[in-house]
C-alpha cells in the first residue's frame, strides 16, 4: 500500500504476472481524496474483500463515507466489491453497462451476473468525459472492453487495464493483455499522452519520460503450501530502489 502527497492512495498495487493454470487477479485499487470527495477507483476481486476493508480501516476511511466508486470496466478482478460502499454512486460507462447486461456477449473475464448485481446499487452510467469534481474527470479508453474508462486526477491517470503495465508503455504497444479490439491500441496511446504519471491496472504506478520509472520500490512474497503438515515455503523478491523498465520488452 502506497501513500504519497498525491490525492491518489494505492490500496492494492497490481502486478503483471500470468500463469497457464490460474488467474492471479492482482489488480490496482485506489482511493482518491480531493475537493472534499472520497472516491474509489476499481474494487478488486472478491478475494480482496476483507483485505480491502482492512486497508480502508487502517487509513481511517469509513466505506459509508465514500461518495463515488468509479469502475474502469466490469471484469471479475476489477468490479466485484462495489457493494462494500453503501452510499456511493457507482460510475461506469454506459457502453460497459450494456456489455454487463448482455451476458451472451461477454468475454471469459466478465461474470454473467455482473449487470444484475450492479443494477442493485446506486448506479450512474456516463458517456463522454465528464468532470466529477474540480481537477478530476473521466477519460474514455475503450478496447480492453467496450466501455473501459480511466480517471484523470490532475496530471495523474488511473488507467485501469487500458494501460496494464509499464512494459506496455515502454513498448508503446499492448503486450501483456492483448485485446481483439484495435481501439485498445488507440486508447493506450491516448492514455500515455494524457498524463505524466500512470497508475496501470496490473502494475505499480510509473512516471512517463526517458526512461520510464516506477514511483516506488516493490516487495513480493510468494508462499507455497508444499506440505499440509509441515512448514510453508516462501520466496521473497524485492527492490531497494525504483528502477526503469524501459528496456523490459526487449530483455
Amino acid at each position: 500500500m502506497t501513500t504519497t502527497s498525491s490525492p491518489i492512495t494505492v490500496l492494492f498495487s497490481g502486478l503483471p504476472v500470468s500463469s497457464d493454470n490460474f488467474l492471479p487477479g492482482i489488480s490496482t485499487v485506489a482511493l482518491v481524496q480531493t475537493s472534499g470527495r472520497l472516491m474509489i477507483f476499481d474494487t478488486g476481486p472478491y478475494a480482496y474483500r476483507p483485505i480491502l476493508q482492512g486497508r480502508l480501516r487502517k487509513l481511517g476511511i469509513d466505506p459509508g463515507k465514500v461518495d463515488t466508486v468509479v469502475l474502469s470496466h466490469v471484469h471479475w478482478d476489477s468490479a466485484a466489491n462495489a457493494d462494500l460502499f453503501p452510499n456511493a454512486t457507482i460510475v461506469l460507462h454506459e457502453k460497459e453497462l450494456a456489455y454487463a447486461d448482455g451476458a451472451e456477449s461477454h468475454d471469459g473475464d466478465t461474470p454473467a451476473y455482473i449487470g444484475h448485481a450492479l443494477r442493485r446499487l446506486k448506479l450512474q452510467p456516463i458517456s463522454g468525459e465528464p468532470e466529477l469534481c474540480p481537477g478530476v474527470r473521466m477519460i474514455d479508453l475503450p478496447g480492453h472492453t467496450p466501455g473501459s474508462i480511466g480517471l484523470l486526477v490532475g496530471d495523474e491517470l488511473l488507467a485501469g487495464d487500458a494501460v496494464s503495465c509499464a512494459g506496455d508503455a515502454a513498448a508503446q504497444e499492448i503486450r501483456y493483455l492483448p485485446a481483439n479490439n484495435p481501439a485498445a491500441q488507440i486508447s493506450l496511446q491516448k492514455a500515455l499522452a494524457s498524463a505524466s504519471v500512470i497508475y496501470p491496472g496490473h502494475d505499480r504506478p510509473f512516471r512517463l519520460g526517458q526512461p520510464i520509472t516506477y514511483l516506488d520500490d516493490y516487495a513480493i512474497r510468494i508462499r507455497f503450501f508444499t506440505d499440509p503438515t509441515g512448514p510453508d515455503e516462501e520466496i521473497r523478491i524485492g527492490s531497494f530502489a525504483a528502477k526503469s523498465f524501459a528496456s523490459w520488452p526487449n530483455d
